[in-house]
């Protein structure tokens, strides 16, 4: 499991007024919660192949109506030192899900979309993507 405070989109994630944010008390350990449930939030990244890779973008920057026929039976394969790497931020509910992808050009991993945040039903089908 990642360090949400390694992730590129902490930043985003820390102004998010959904968010909160604790430290444990010699502050070696950070703790994300989604607000409206109480639930926590769990980090972690996943490299996918130029293809997989490049569908997840067409997918998560369409507009949301339809998503679920939008996705349909795709569901990427994670794979080892990918082209694209997608960092994760999901309640443990399964009610907020916030995604960013990146793409290694020139010897590191470079956003292709911004920070993507996902609510009810709808984080729900994206989590689908990423199980």
């Amino acid at each position: 499991m990642a360090n949400i405070k390694n992730l590129q989109m902490w930043n985003t994630i820390c102004t998010d007024a959904r968010i909160s944010i604790s430290k444990s008390m010699l502050g070696l350990r950070t703790t994300a919660t989604y607000i409206p449930s109480n639930s926590v939030i769990d980090v972690k990244t996943l490299e996918y192949t130029s293809a997989d890779g490049e569908r997840l973008k067409r997918l998560l920057t369409s507009p949301h109506e339809n998503l679920e026929k939008a996705i349909g039976d795709f569901h990427p394969t994670h794979t080892v030192n990918g082209n694209f790497e997608a960092e994760l931020c999901v309640s443990r509910d399964g009610a907020f899900l916030a995604v960013q992808l990146f793409q290694f050009v020139l010897m590191k991993y470079e956003p292709v979309t911004g920070v993507l945040v996902y609510e009810g039903p709808e984080a729900r089908i994206i989590k689908q993507l990423f199980a």
